[in-house]
This record gives C-alpha cells, structure tokens and sequence, in this order.
C-alpha cells in the first residue's frame, strides 16, 4: 500500500469515534497507523457487499469482541484478524465464521508451552518436530487453529485451548463449549505466518479467497465490488500489506466521510 496515492486521511475518515479513540491510544505509530489502513480497508470491503457507504458500517460488539451486525443485516458473519502487516477478513452469510493470522515467533519456547496449556496429543506432536523452528510453527499452527473457532462462537482462547484442533476439518466443542461443532480449514499465509478459518457449522463449505488489492476507500456505496460466486476450487491468496510513512509530527487526521 502507497500512502502517496492512499494517503491515510482517506482511510481515517471512515472510521466511526470508537475506532478513531482507539486508534490514538495505540502508542506505537506504526501499529496505529496499520490500525487505521486495516479497518478503512474492512469498511471498504463490507460496505462494498452491503451496497452502502464504508463510513456507514455499524456494527456491535460480543462479550468477548465478536462483531456483529444489528437488525436486517444480522445474517450478515464477519471476522477480523490482524499481525504485524498482514490482515484477513472472513464474510459469510450462512454461518458464524472466525480467521486467525500470527506471526510464528521464533522466540517462543514451543515445547514447553505446548506441554502447559495443549492437550497431550497436541503437545506430542509439538515436541516430535525434528527442529525448533518446525516445532515453533506446529504450536502456532495449533493456537491459530484454536483461536479461529473461540472466535467463530464468540468464546475466549482461554475456553478453547483445550479443544482438540490437531487436524483440521470437523471440530467438536468440549468443556465450556460442548455442543458445538466447527468446519477448520488451514489457509496460505505469508512467510513467517499461520492463518485459519473456522466456521460454526455441521458441514463444511465453499471458500473463495481473494487479495483485496488496496483500493483506495471512498464514500459512496459500491466503492468495492467483491468477486462475483464461483463454482471453482479455492483461488490462491495473496498477502495483503499495509506498509506505508508518516511522519510522527502529523496529527491524526480527523475528517469526516461524507454521505
């Protein structure tokens, strides 16, 4: 992403207060700024399937986070997840849905923190990888997994860490989330990176992945045309970067998206 052509002004202007009061008690700069680029990117993209507005978007907020639309458009599911430079977004309008990216931190002690909170086949399969490096992928790998279904049901990691994700495909709830039952796909992330989708669902179902490409944001409805359905097979995904300047002297910018 080019702040020269996409300056960040474009981007803040769609957001609402709460994400703009966040935004600025973010004390790293550059993390605030990717804020701001992720969630005028998320408004452009939703707004674009809703046929309204990006600046628009309302949406409330779960006892753990989940966002969620209110009214006609509550059979509208989304997820939101965000490392470093790299975002995913997950819509769905069939199911619940939850995404997950981390970055595989090479100083994570895998071995011994899988043995602590996985269960013990998880935590096996951790401490058989034949490096560190491999280990520390395989214990993101599983925490990411973990995460993208507490997300789909709106839980906390907490409650799913013991929820049995060495595989991906048909997950069922144990513990405090007994009775459910979630569809984990693994995705393509970029190097350094894990990415999951989970899908609070009895069946699995298409998945059509996409590079969002960077669109500068505008107001008006249809700003984003998301691809139209497709029978085909899943499409490779991209990594989608948000890598821009600013000088630390300039304000936040404030301006209002108009209608």
């Amino acid at each position: 992403m080019n702040p020269a052509i996409q300056p960040l002004g474009q981007f803040a202007s769609l957001l609402d207060i709460r994400e703009r009061d966040r935004a600025a008690r973010i004390r790293d700069r550059l993390s605030a700024d990717r804020y701001v680029l992720t969630h005028g990117a998320v408004r452009t993209i939703l707004g674009g399937y809703l046929g309204i507005a990006g600046c628009a978007v309302h949406w409330s907020a779960g006892r753990h986070g989940k966002p969620a639309f209110d009214g006609p458009l509550s059979h509208w599911q989304w997820s939101l997840s965000r490392s470093a430079e790299h975002a995913l977004l997950a819509v769905c309008l069939s199911a619940p849905v939850g995404v997950d990216i981390e970055r595989v931190d090479e100083q994570t002690p895998a071995v011994a923190l899988a043995a602590r909170f996985l269960p013990l086949d998880e935590a096996a399969s951790v401490a058989a990888q034949e490096t560190p490096h491999a280990a520390r992928v395989a214990y993101h790998r599983l925490l990411s997994r973990k995460e993208a279904c507490v997300k789909a049901s709106g839980g906390r990691l907490l409650d799913g860490l013991r929820l049995n994700v060495l595989t991906p495909g048909t997950v069922h709830g144990t513990g405090a989330m007994a009775g459910l039952r979630w569809q984990l796909r693994d995705l393509s992330a970029p190097p350094g990176f894990v990415a999951t989708l989970a899908v609070l669902d009895d069946e699995a179902r298409g998945l059509r992945l996409f590079d969002w490409g960077g669109r500068a944001p505008g107001p008006e409805p249809g700003n984003f045309r998301p691809p139209a359905p497709s029978s085909a097979a899943d499409l490779a995904p991209r990594s989608l970067p948000f890598e821009f300047q600013r000088s630390p002297a300039e304000p936040w910018p404030r301006g209002e998206c108009s209608r």
